[in-house]
């Protein structure tokens, strides 16, 4: 069955959200994507300002908030290192667009993944941070697959610069094979993308690449 959907984890701007058609040599239509924010729904809404109408899921979970915004499903208040906040995600969504869980889980996107408190840091501290927060994640989605019985491989694409100074790509790449990635590789085209601060303030264009850890 080719897979139309697309799950995207720590979500900022929707002006500048992770492009989850493009895949490694290529690119293809989604039509059913669910976005995953780390902020709860209120902090989102005051530092990307906004308005929407939130929804609130009917199935028995810890998400509280979640909105339609141009055809997409948003999740608020997701900890992707939280294996059992991915599959409500994957739950709510899977219910709104009526298909199953599959459809969406097998493709996963990431856009420069970094950790909170990074100001306070220095850069090797923040590097194996980003290490630990890339492990986490990376164990949790495939916990989350288990879970919803999703036997066959996951796609997990990352957007990061090769010489990203918060995690250069080797860095990267032995965080996600120490969590079990089986295959790593990368696209050979470059991606202008919007990448900013975890606080909202910052924004700017970068050159990123994309990689590609089969699960």
């Amino acid at each position: 069955m080719k897979v139309n959907g697309a799950l995207t984890i720590a979500e900022g701007s929707p002006k500048y959200k992770t492009d989850v058609s493009l895949v490694i040599g290529g690119s293809v239509e989604r039509k059913y994507v669910i976005r995953t924010a780390f902020d709860c729904l209120s902090i989102w809404k005051t530092k990307y300002a906004k308005n929407i109408s939130p929804f609130y899921p009917r199935l028995r979970t810890s998400i509280k908030d979640a909105a339609v915004i141009d055809n997409e499903v948003w999740i608020f208040g997701v900890d992707a290192r939280n294996y059992q906040q991915i599959v409500d995600s994957i739950k709510i969504g899977a219910r709104y667009y009526q298909v199953p869980a599959s459809e969406i889980m097998r493709d996963v996107y990431v856009k420069n993944l970094n950790a909170e408190r990074e100001n306070e840091m220095e850069l090797e501290a923040l590097i194996r941070a980003n290490m630990r927060l890339y492990q986490a994640t990376t164990v949790a989605i495939k916990r989350a697959a288990e879970v919803l019985g999703i036997r066959k491989e996951i796609n997990f694409y990352i957007f990061s610069a090769g010489k990203n100074q918060k995690i250069p790509k080797e860095n990267l790449r032995s965080s996600l094979e120490n969590s079990g990635a089986k295959k790593f590789q990368s696209d050979t085209r470059i991606h202008i993308t919007e990448i900013g601060s975890n606080d909202g303030t910052r924004t700017r264009l970068a050159p990123n690449n994309l990689f590609l850890a089969t699960l």
